[in-house]
């Protein structure tokens, strides 16, 4: 198990390296830089030459691309990602409460979806082919097929216009507590409850389903051992390996993939802010969010492959 461990951490590690480059060089292409932002097309047109190229000099945009792809790489394994191009403020202290914050939320919803999807999984399966399983399934699609945007919108139509109980959008600083935005977040926190619950329920209905028709559950069934405990000890337990690489992709994704919900509620997470360095072509910010997002990811689907080799032995030996 050691051995196939450590070749799932070799192999994250060189996703990582890939995804750097990516990330660097995906950043290099697009048009504009600061200086886009700071000067106008007329001024940048009369500018002379020198003085742009002196600006442009200032804030290290003549620099090779090789060169600050090794200072991005170096201060990436230090959490250290070099300062903004305008404010010369430091990124890792920009990005780190929006970091932060969008953990939060995401830790939000995993919390209340996961037990819920647990929950309606089994029961579908259970009933699979009757009319409870058609009737959750159905609202599963139409969860899952439904824009986050769209059901936030009537979420805030609901809840913050009709009956003025939450919040449409959130007051809360970006450096404020993780309570003080759970409490002003309930709204961002059903929107994404609603697709995750949908997405994890139908991926653990489909396990339970083929775990329920298997062999060895059959052969227990025969045993006489009682139905619940064939479900909740030997069926969901199978069931589950499948679906933890899904269940992990998906968990990261709320991290790095919920920029509409954030813009919808003004939700102070990094959807917010790599939209805001985007507007600003603040290239080291836009770096640090999309490098940070794609840790989360191979993060999340290493955790899932060593959780998988220590519950299944079977992936041990292959």
């Amino acid at each position: 198990m050691l051995k196939a461990a450590l070749r799932r951490v070799a192999l994250s590690l060189l996703t990582l390296l890939l995804l750097s480059v990516f990330v660097f060089v995906a950043t290099e292409v697009l048009p504009g830089d600061a200086l886009d932002v700071v000067l106008s097309a007329d001024e940048i047109s009369t500018m002379p030459p020198q003085r742009l190229a002196q600006m442009k000099h200032e804030l290290g945009l003549d620099r090779p691309a090789t060169v600050r792809f090794g200072e991005f790489l170096a201060g990436a394994v230090r959490f250290d990602f070099g300062r903004t191009l305008l404010s010369r403020a430091p990124v890792s202290a920009i990005v780190w409460h929006p970091l932060r914050n969008s953990w939060v939320l995401a830790g939000a919803v995993l919390a209340i979806a996961l037990p819920l999807a647990l929950f309606i999984g089994v029961v579908s399966a259970c009933r699979h082919r009757r009319t409870s399983d058609t009737v959750i399934s159905t609202a599963a699609i139409i969860g899952y097929s439904i824009p986050e945007f769209v059901i936030g919108t009537v979420l805030v139509l609901l809840f913050a216009v009709a009956w003025p109980l939450f919040p449409a959008t959130i007051t809360a600083n970006t450096d404020a507590s993780a309570l003080t935005l759970l409490a002003a977040s309930p709204l961002p926190v059903l929107t994404v409850v609603i697709g995750s619950v949908a997405y994890l329920g139908r991926v653990l209905r489909a396990g339970m389903i083929e775990a329920l028709a298997s062999d060895f559950v059959e052969r227990l069934r025969l045993t006489g051992i009682p139905a619940w405990r064939i479900v909740l000890l030997h069926a969901l337990p199978a069931a589950v390996v499948p679906g933890l690489t899904a269940m992990a992709l998906y968990a990261a994704s709320l991290v790095s993939g919920i920029v509409v919900v954030e813009l919808v509620f003004a939700y102070p997470g990094l959807g917010q802010e790599l939209v805001r360095a985007v507007t600003r072509r603040e290239v080291p910010v836009i770096q640090a969010i999309a490098l940070l997002g794609a840790a989360t990811v191979v993060a999340c689907n290493l955790t899932a492959d060593l959780a998988i080799l220590a519950i299944d032995p079977r992936t041990r030996t292959r």
